[in-house]
């Protein structure tokens, strides 16, 4: 007890110096701005495709956790930065993914970069998509390796462009194919079974980046081999990050034991970040016990919401079963004019260089009132430009 009062009476006498002297300035604290939902703002800018993020089971886990692990581990996973919790996640994220092992990482972006990056050297061929995201991309500068780009989504652009490499190559060099489940520049579905034919006749190595398929496809949202019923093996890493339909913060990747246990030797993004906060990796855990039959409600959602779209004669480029939905209009002032119309009337979204984004999320199916009204401003604006 007296040292309790000790502790408490130091504790308040401690005034430090600053390591720095504070720069005054006169300039403009700058705000960003924050869409607040009420009954007059509806956020679907927000990635929460499965209601996660509000959900009380998952803050009361979270804060459980908070009070005996604390809020980080303050050092990697090979140093001080491991816990049973982790452990926990990787297993279950490898037995919900049907995969021999897998890796958890304490940032998406790193998880896609670092996994490429470990494996694909300088001798080597990866074969992408041309509108690869830019954590595949950042993976690529980092492996150094030759790089051949093929048309969007298109095995046959993929085999001739492996058949010109056939014909110039002098020596036999290891080959790769990296491919998204859910394209985020277009929202378009990978093919996936006939990319996995054609590197399979090829002799390639496939790395699937799920960062917007896994929670969302299949019935049990294990992402695009449940959706298509291929033997997850075929792949021989799985990554993404877990910052979409889970609700969390960090990547993971799944393969064999042997591709993950290389990388906890030689994952940059691994080896020299702090772990993965033990609360966020428990939001992850609850998550996919709480996931159920969320995947098809959503999909259900996802056809529904895409058929209205096309209705209201909107060019609507994402596949109909994918999380969000992405417009696009020429000229592209007409964007603008759907944007602002939007916002106006209280429903918010993405704009950006690919286009008009909109996230989706399965509350809306209980939600009656919101969804009709989201229904009437995007018809209002469908009316401004059509």
């Amino acid at each position: 007890m007296y040292d309790d009062v000790l502790f408490e009476q130091r504790l308040n006498e401690f005034k430090p110096e600053p390591l720095i002297t504070p720069i005054e300035t006169n300039a403009e604290v700058l705000e960003i701005p924050m869409v607040k939902e009420d009954s007059n703002n509806i956020d679907l800018a927000k990635a929460n495709y499965l209601n996660v993020l509000d959900n009380e089971e998952i803050k009361k886990a979270s804060e459980d956790l908070i009070r005996e692990y604390g809020v980080g581990t303050c050092g990697p996973r090979a140093f001080y930065g491991t816990t049973d919790i982790h452990l926990e996640l990787e297993e279950c994220l490898a037995k919900f993914l049907h995969m021999e092992e897998s890796i958890v990482y304490s940032y998406g972006f790193v998880a896609i970069s670092s996994s490429i990056a470990a494996y694909c050297k300088k001798s080597d061929i990866i074969f992408v998509d041309e509108h690869a995201n830019f954590p595949i991309h950042q993976g690529l500068i980092a492996a150094k390796s030759k790089v051949v780009k093929f048309a969007h989504n298109d095995p046959k652009d993929l085999k001739r462009k492996l058949l010109q490499v056939a014909e110039n190559e002098k020596r036999k060099s290891r080959k790769f194919l990296i491919i998204e489940g859910i394209s985020w520049a277009t929202g378009k579905l990978c093919p996936l079974p006939d990319f996995i034919e054609v590197a399979e006749e090829f002799k390639m190595r496939v790395f699937l980046e799920e960062s917007y398929s896994f929670g969302v496809f299949g019935a049990t949202g294990r992402g695009l081999t449940e959706y298509f019923s291929i033997d997850p093996t075929r792949i021989d890493m799985i990554f993404g990050t877990l910052e979409g339909a889970i609700g969390s913060i960090g990547g993971f990747c799944a393969g064999s034991n042997l591709t993950i246990e290389h990388q906890r030797l030689s994952g940059s993004g691994y080896i020299f970040s702090a772990s993965l906060p033990t609360y966020l990796v428990k939001v992850v855990l609850k998550s996919l016990e709480l996931i159920g039959d969320k995947p098809k409600q959503l999909a259900e959602l996802a056809k529904t919401f895409h058929q209205f779209l096309e209705e209201c004669k909107f060019h609507v480029e994402s596949h109909p079963e994918a999380p969000f939905k992405l417009i696009t209009a020429t000229p592209k002032s007409d964007e603008i004019k759907i944007y602002q119309h939007c916002k106006e009337n209280g429903v918010h979204f993405i704009h950006n260089d690919n286009g008009l984004m909109i996230n989706l999320n399965i509350n809306l199916l209980q939600e009656k009132d919101k969804l009709d009204r989201i229904y009437r401003v995007l018809k209002g604006a469908s009316e401004l430009i059509n």
